[in-house]
């Protein structure tokens, strides 16, 4: 058993207990595990874990369900949709148990009967949770990924494991939620991992974007709400490309949020116009984390794309954000310090040179050093504390990290959008 995790077991690992939620089974298999969909961002994440640690293990049955916990639950529901994988529905999944459920967000997993091994699904324990609306007074707000009132719930810490990317972050969870801190594991960043194992594939991911050997690929990303940057200058996703001149690409990731709150149809509508003077529109479900290692700059704002960006080592410019939602001395914080701010009544062309003219290349590795403390070995990790509590010995293999996929770009019309965003996510390359 992992060191902090539940001293008590209700049955003996590999014992069904019950019916099981597959049935009639044909597979011999001895373990099931159970991946959490609370969002698409959230499933995004699990695309990164679940496939190098448990799914090639025939003696696993790894099911999915879409719970109902998240804001975004809709668009954990179509991710689900296109897994190809065993789905069930979260009312029929919460009545099973598992040996084993993963979640990458704080939400319903205390409803699961297993022991929950829970992640950040994105650069994690870097932002303020928004102050909802109501009629008391305001009240400090806690740090994302680390609510006392999320973790610990009538007297029992609900994660089996907190998985961390950097040792540093166990402080935090200690400082918000003592208790939950026990049971704090680092397991290092998957998708930086992916995205490091994938760096010698940058030139065919530059390729499916349309960039050719003498130009420049400039991605912006912009997450959901007002203070991201398809918030606050959506007209930047238009003029840009005009701007730039035909010696630069421009690429756009959106944050799945935006995608589904306001409908593919519609995103896809009110840039129309953008496409057409030629903005690369990643297609909602492409492999963001792509575009990013075949970026030359990044454009952003305080969301977790950016962040990766930068550390990835591409001159960074912020053209949105909102710095008293980050948490002090977090590595967005760090972009943030380190960044140049980008001025809309400024010309583009202009910024990016000088971004990429007075660039520091060490800034990215100490970015990089921030978002985790063990660098290429998340797969390793994460499997060690995965089959810990699962009850079960590890495959004698050492796990694979899967590179990326080529980054799809959105193309004209919704017949073609359809055929674009209709893959199942989390496909890797081979």
């Amino acid at each position: 058993m992992v060191d902090g995790g539940r001293t008590e077991r209700p049955e003996a690992s590999g014992r069904w207990g019950d019916t099981g939620p597959l049935a009639p089974l044909t597979w011999p298999v001895e373990r099931r595990a159970l991946a959490m969909v609370h969002s698409w961002q959230a499933g995004d994440r699990l695309a990164d874990i679940a496939p190098a640690v448990v799914e090639g293990d025939p003696r696993v049955q790894v099911v999915y369900s879409a719970t109902g916990g998240s804001p975004f639950s809709a668009s954990g529901a179509e991710y689900a949709r296109r897994l190809d994988a065993a789905v069930l529905p979260w009312e029929r999944a919460r009545t099973h148990r598992y040996d084993l459920a993963i979640a990458a967000h704080l939400d319903d997993f205390t409803d699961v009967r297993a022991p929950a091994l829970v992640v950040a699904h994105g650069v994690g324990l870097s932002k303020l949770v928004p102050r909802k609306p109501g009629y008391g007074p305001p009240a400090r707000r806690p740090i994302g990924g680390a609510v006392a009132g999320a973790l610990v719930r009538y007297g029992r810490v609900g994660p089996a494991v907190i998985g961390i990317a950097h040792e540093r972050q166990r402080a935090i969870v200690a400082r918000e939620s003592p208790d939950a801190a026990r049971v704090c594991r680092v397991v290092g960043d998957p998708t930086w991992d992916r995205m490091s194992a994938s760096l010698p594939l940058r030139r065919a991911y530059r390729r499916a974007l349309g960039v050719g050997g003498h130009q420049r690929l400039i991605v912006l990303s912009s997450t959901w709400g007002r203070s991201g940057l398809a918030g606050r200058c959506p007209e930047l996703l238009t003029r840009l490309p005009a701007e730039l001149g035909g010696d630069c690409v421009a690429a756009a990731v959106l944050h799945p949020a935006i995608w589904w709150t306001h409908g593919r149809r519609q995103v896809a509508a009110w840039l129309a116009e953008a496409r057409r003077s030629g903005l690369r529109l990643l297609a909602p479900g492409a492999a963001w984390q792509a575009a990013l290692v075949a970026a030359d700059v990044v454009i952003g704002d305080h969301g977790a794309v950016t962040a990766y960006g930068a550390a990835l080592g591409a001159p960074t410019l912020l053209a949105a954000g909102e710095p008293a939602d980050i948490v002090p001395g977090s590595q967005v914080a760090e972009v943030y310090r380190r960044a140049r701010p980008f001025r809309p009544d400024e010309g583009a062309r202009r910024q990016v040179d000088r971004a990429i003219r007075d660039h520091d290349p060490g800034h990215g590795a100490e970015i990089a050093g921030l978002l985790t403390s063990a660098p290429g070995r998340s797969a390793e990790l994460l499997r060690s504390c995965s089959y810990s509590l699962m009850d079960c010995a590890e495959p004698p293999h050492p796990p694979a990290v899967h590179r990326l996929p080529a980054p799809q770009v959105l193309v004209y019309g919704p017949a073609a959008l359809d055929a674009q965003g209709g893959g199942a996510p989390g496909e890797r390359a081979a």
